[in-house]
């Protein structure tokens, strides 16, 4: 990431130009602009989506695999103080508002899906950390990574939700009661059970619906009902297979619906529930085994549906490739990429805090020059122009000088490490790097000044910033005045070859300084590539300042 252009625009400070797409103002005037940069890490760069902070009363869209969700906001970030929760919506209750807040403590990364009071269903996808979640995002977009555990268990072609197209009427098959006290389990069989004395008193009334223990011993099982008998004051129910877990006669039954699914994968297992308010309607389908491989399916309700007079009809909604949560930057369309770097001050005494800067960019690849890299236990001697590499960090350079156990390179590629052995690739001479200095300053490789440095002497006057300075000899050597300290000058938009020993003239001030020795920048100019170049209103730099930098690439 650079900063670049100190000089004011031609229109004036506040006026934003611009950027010229001719070759010149794309692959020139940035490095001539260039005045400091630092290296984008790792933890610089993030992928984004648009940013729907959970709100209360807001409806939001429930994730459809049929539909269109690149401007619906599907999912929702909860501001957790210290950190920030996202959660994807599976139902929405019917389209009503959302009045509950998702909270990260009442579900865990292993849960397929979660509920809350406001009849909602979500699915926890990940958390960032306050600190993190603020360094990428925005008013309008915000951060997304993978949660490895929520990643790890999910689930391939299974069936979260099931919704209702149309909910019918008249489905007269539920009951719900504890089992019968006397007889639970008739003559010991694990598949037949007596049920209350409220249950219908016809014979195969209940047979292809469902019961499911919704509390008590084995809560949350459930069986498909094969059989119903009634013998007198005795009601008995057989069902498809036995239960995991007995229940007992403080099992809390449910007899519902059934909902049989068809389709290419397995093992899924719903019940429809009923409207016992209205005309025995299906307002919602419960899932209670999600199954897995589903790639297609279809749902329909069964369960002595001979009453039934409007069939209800269903939908199922297969959830993303490799389940909700195994690929969150997919799911959640992050289709945006930020980078996120802070200037902050002088970076350790490695970048100027003098002056203004206009234009920030990315530029990729770029090459450092004048690296000079002190090494012990020396075996062998360097030859000029051979390349030197280090093989931990397959860091290369070219080298310009071996004197004294100091290695001097240009055009550097990589990050050189101190205490690891550099190589020459035709002497096959080795050193242990021991100190290293980029321009004479003793700094990583983290950050560049792009300034041409000269020691000089002052003659006369003072240098104003931003004003054009020239020599008189030769004539086409100029260069723009950046800033100076004791003993240094800045330049920018170097043109020709400022000649040492000779005097630069400021075409604004009048001042006279001598040039003693020169610098080049730290960059190989003309190096690495420039992907992406903005300009800004100008920032004044500061000692006590840090500027937080982000640039959102949409792709």
């Amino acid at each position: 990431m650079f900063a670049a252009r100190h000089t004011p625009y031609v229109s004036g400070d506040d006026v934003i130009e611009d950027l010229s797409n001719d070759v010149n103002g794309t692959f020139y005037n940035p490095h001539r602009e260039m005045v400091f940069g630092k290296r984008v890490g790792v933890n610089d760069v993030m992928p984004l989506t648009k940013r729907y902070n959970w709100t209360q009363n807001t409806v939001y869209t429930a994730y459809r695999d049929s539909t269109d969700l690149s401007d619906k906001a599907y999912y929702a970030c909860v501001n957790a103080s210290s950190s920030y929760h996202i959660f994807k919506c599976l139902d929405n209750n019917g389209n009503t508002p959302s009045t509950v807040t998702p909270n990260v403590s009442q579900t865990s990364p292993n849960d397929a899906f979660y509920s809350t009071s406001d009849g909602y269903v979500w699915k926890y996808m990940y958390t960032f950390d306050s600190t993190t979640f603020n360094k990428f995002a925005t008013a309008d977009y915000m951060p997304v990574r993978s949660n490895n555990e929520v990643s790890g268990n999910a689930v391939s072609g299974a069936i979260d939700v099931i919704s209702v197209s149309y909910k019918g009427s008249h489905y007269n098959t539920y009951l719900s009661n504890t089992f019968n006290s006397t007889d639970l389990r008739v003559g010991g069989s694990a598949t037949k059970y007596n049920i209350a004395s409220d249950a219908s008193s016809t014979s195969g009334f209940y047979v292809g619906s469902f019961i499911y223990i919704a509390s008590g011993t084995g809560s949350g099982q459930g069986r498909r009902i094969v059989g119903y008998t009634v013998v007198g004051a005795t009601k008995t129910i057989d069902i498809e297979s036995a239960f995991a877990i007995t229940p007992d006669i403080t099992s809390v039954y449910q007899i519902t619906p059934s909902v049989v699914i068809t389709g290419d994968g397995s093992n899924a297992v719903a019940r429809a529930l009923v409207n016992t308010s209205s005309t025995n309607s299906i307002y919602q389908v419960e899932v209670i085994e999600r199954g897995s491989g589903y790639t297609y399916a279809t749902a329909t309700v069964t369960g002595n549906t001979s009453g039934v007079q409007n069939n209800a009809t269903l939908a199922i909604t297969l959830g993303p490739k490799g389940g909700h949560g195994s690929n969150p930057e997919y799911e959640l369309g992050a289709r945006y990429l930020c980078f996120s770097v802070d200037f902050a001050n002088t970076e350790n005494g490695t970048i100027p805090i003098t002056n203004k800067y206009r234009s920030v960019g990315i530029i990729k690849d770029p090459l450092f020059s004048n690296v000079t890299l002190t090494l012990g236990s020396v075996s062998g001697s360097f030859d000029v122009g051979e390349i030197v590499t280090q093989a931990c960090t397959s860091a290369v350079g070219y080298v310009t000088d071996f004197t004294a156990g100091d290695l001097t390179l240009t055009n550097v590629a990589g990050v050189f490490n101190l205490a690891n052995v550099v190589t020459g690739a035709g002497s096959s001479a080795t050193g242990n790097v021991t100190a290293l200095e980029i321009n004479g300053d003793t700094k990583p490789f983290d950050t560049f000044d792009q300034r041409y440095r000269y020691t000089f002497t002052p003659v006369s006057g003072t240098f104003t910033q931003n004003e054009s300075v020239y020599q008189t000899d030769p004539q086409l050597a100029n260069a723009i005045f950046h800033s100076n300290t004791a003993g240094n000058v800045y330049l920018t938009h170097v043109k020709g070859v400022l000649n040492t020993s000779n005097t630069i003239i400021g075409t604004n001030s009048g001042a006279v300084g001598t040039l003693l020795y020169a610098y080049k920048p730290d960059l190989v100019v003309g190096s690495g590539e420039v992907i992406y170049m903005e300009n800004e209103n100008p920032i004044t730099r500061s000692q006590t300042q840090k500027e937080t930098i982000k640039i959102i690439l949409k792709f």
